[in-house]
């Protein structure tokens, strides 16, 4: 088994390439910073999926840092893994900062107990014992410096963490000559290690609420009675909720939210305005990479099928990635799907190719998927100019 891990939760953005069989790291890369994960991050894994000498498709499981950590932290390295998830159809797992720094201490442990303290600043920490097999002795906990002190008084074995010289520790409690950044080489390993993989999904393991707001999404354009809207994660319920009639192995919030906090990651949503209400009724995710751009998927809920949904969800597309600057937008379906067929056809996409046996169903068959794309023009760069200099 090979596994992928991520931790961007800390001051350094790190990623590592597993063999589970081998026991060891086929490349592990880490970076110390305190910001600019999100930018790093998808160049970091290329180098290291280069470096270990696979493909992605070599990959069998996706693992991250899913905290303590930045709150931003923690949602760039398990979004990250979530969208990449979806692509390649294996499992995300997160795998808690605690878990991973005691995986560190095991080899010095000889047995004894080990807990693990960070600084969770405001004059508190976050803290967990575990024995020394690696199993957590009690829940996570954040708590006041003095009273963590006091919880450890009459503790032994080893501590770790960037909150260690903030507690009076015991005499029998020594520190371990382990960094306070998880590594990402003991994530892939902890993650390698879960059973049941289906149920470890990667979600944040926040122990307190964050400070940060989200912002209003934007409206882009109007056509008939229909409002296309930028929509960010806050709308990952709205967003599943339409896809889950739609496509058998739908979406969740979560898996919409991961992917909408992949960078460059935007969903445009269509709002119907009945008698003053608008009422969301399809949307449309898509994804940029350098002068590219993505459809990763399209939904309308069937109720509103036959009214024109689709096709103004995909002029937005093409109006939105002219303005992102983009030159070609590409797009994959299910060669039986007629309908994507024509609608795709109608709007000026060419096929490209196809993937034999890419969608495995849920019956266990498996379609073919058809790339197909459309080149963006200098007209349509220039309507989009033209647009924003009336506005």
């Amino acid at each position: 088994m090979i596994v992928l891990s991520v931790d961007t939760a800390h001051a350094a953005c790190s990623v590592c390439v597993f063999d589970m069989v081998a026991n060891r790291s086929l490349a592990l890369l880490s970076e110390p910073m305190q910001r600019g994960h999100a930018e790093r991050l998808t160049d970091m894994a290329r180098e290291a999926v280069a470096t270990a000498g696979i493909s992605l498709s070599d990959v069998d499981r996706l693992a991250a840092c899913s905290g303590p950590g930045t709150f931003t932290g923690v949602r760039i390295g398990l979004a990250f893994v979530r969208g990449l998830a979806l692509v390649l159809k294996v499992p995300a797992i997160g795998v808690t900062t605690f878990a991973a720094l005691a995986q560190s201490c095991r080899a010095d442990a000889a047995g004894r107990d080990i807990w693990i303290v960070q600084d969770a600043r405001r004059g508190e920490v976050y803290l967990q014992g575990f024995d020394g097999d690696g199993v957590p002795l009690h829940p996570a906990s954040v708590l006041a410096i003095a009273a963590a002190g006091e919880m450890l008084s009459d503790k032994s074995g080893l501590a770790a963490g960037s909150g260690v010289k903030l507690v009076d520790l015991p005499d029998n409690l020594d520190v371990a000559n382990v960094s306070a950044v998880p590594d990402a080489a003991m994530v892939a390993r902890l993650a390698g290690q879960t059973e049941d993989a289906s149920n470890a999904g990667a979600v944040p393991f926040y122990l307190r609420a964050a400070d940060a707001k989200a912002q209003s999404p934007l409206v882009r354009h109007r056509e008939s009675d229909l409002s296309i809207e930028t929509a960010d994660a806050r709308y990952a319920s709205v967003l599943a909720a339409i896809h889950e009639p739609c496509f058998e192995d739908s979406w969740d919030a979560p898996a919409m939210a991961a992917l909408l906090a992949t960078p460059g990651a935007v969903a445009l949503l269509a709002m119907q305005d009945k008698a003053g209400d608008k009422q969301p009724c399809g949307f449309v995710l898509l994804r940029a990479a350098a002068d590219e751009m993505e459809v990763l998927t399209l939904a309308v809920l069937p109720h509103t099928r036959r009214r024109g949904v689709a096709r103004a969800l995909m002029q937005a597309v093409r109006r939105h990635a002219a303005s992102a600057g983009a030159k070609k937008i590409f797009i994959e379906y299910a060669r039986d799907n007629q309908a994507a067929h024509a609608l795709y056809e109608s709007v000026g996409y060419t096929r490209d190719g196809v993937r034999s046996n890419y969608y495995k169903n849920t019956d266990g068959t498996v379609s073919d998927a058809i790339t197909a794309s459309l080149k963006l023009t200098d007209a349509d760069h220039f309507d989009c100019q033209q647009t924003h200099e009336r506005l």
